[in-house]
């Protein structure tokens, strides 16, 4: 009876830790702290100076985006009812008021354990970081897409802090810092197309439901080509090696496509599969940034 009543409370417990992550989306939340290692090692010539700087960099990436994360499901909620009802929040598995206080504790964290390494970290983790969070309040203005963008660059910016603002990698951290600007606005017009449905009904403002569908797509399409190509320019002009022109090279290829397809295809399902290939793209991509400074 005991080891039936425990197995139910932990049966309960794995369920609500798998509920928690569809919201805190952990993908998103160990690529942003993985750039930011990832900046930090390549800057540095891959030697770390101090481990503390490490544990520091990923928590504040991963905090972060858990927070942006967490508080987008919140706002979200009415559309995610009709877009995505079989989220945890429409179906009440968590309670707004407990979803918030994360949001908040996870904001709070990212920023304040940077006061542990200095002020101009703590500076640079408070602005990118309040961008981030603060998106997801401007939903009534189509450009806010540009807003997630901003913050997306955060963790090489950071980075560069971090790793001491290196005078000979400044050029390239800055030029690759645009190329994920451009990747992740056309990922965002491309989520745009897929969500109308809800965002029209509750009256959010995104490049779909202003501008239309062909437009969203088209102009996902002109990012992608634009951030691909700049992204393959670095390696060309002699920024990174020829392991990250290659990479990047691939990535920006398939990302491309993907951006085309749904040009050509804007249906929900097709959006739905090419948002996750151009996610995997951008993971590969990161994987290329991270042996950009190799011999």
């Amino acid at each position: 009876m005991v080891l039936s009543y425990g197995g139910s409370i932990m049966n309960k417990l794995k369920h609500l830790i798998i509920e928690f992550m569809k919201i805190l989306r952990p993908l998103n939340c160990f690529m942003t702290g993985l750039a930011i290692l990832f900046t930090y090692l390549v800057l540095n010539s891959y030697n770390i100076r101090n481990y503390i700087d490490l544990v520091i960099g990923f928590s504040t990436g991963f905090f972060a985006s858990g927070a942006a994360m967490l508080i987008n499901d919140i706002i979200d909620l009415e559309v995610d009812r009709i877009n995505k009802p079989w989220k945890p929040l429409p179906r009440g598995i968590f309670s707004v008021y407990s979803i918030r206080l994360l949001s908040i504790t996870f904001l709070i964290v990212a920023i304040s354990i940077n006061l542990i390494l200095s002020s101009h970290l703590f500076l640079v983790a408070f602005i990118f970081s309040i961008i981030a969070y603060i998106y997801n309040y401007m939903r009534k203005y189509w450009w806010s897409h540009f807003l997630v963008s901003i913050s997306t660059m955060g963790p090489f910016i950071y980075g560069l802090f971090l790793a001491g603002l290196p005078y000979s990698k400044i050029l390239f951290t800055i030029f690759f810092s645009i190329v994920v600007f451009l990747i992740n606005t056309a990922r965002e017009f491309t989520k745009s197309i897929g969500d109308i449905e809800g965002d029209l009904k509750l009256g959010y403002k995104t490049i779909s439901t202003v501008y239309g569908v062909k437009t969203a797509s088209k102009a996902s399409l002109i990012f992608s080509i634009a951030g691909s190509t700049l992204a393959v320019s670095i390696g060309i002009f002699g920024l990174a090696n020829l392991y990250y022109t290659i990479i990047l090279g691939i990535a920006g290829s398939i990302y491309t496509y993907s951006a085309y397809k749904v040009y050509r295809d804007p249906s929900r399902d097709n959006v739905v599969k090419m948002k996750k290939l151009m996610i995997h793209m951008m993971l590969l991509a990161l994987i290329g940034f991270l042996l950009s400074g190799l011999p």
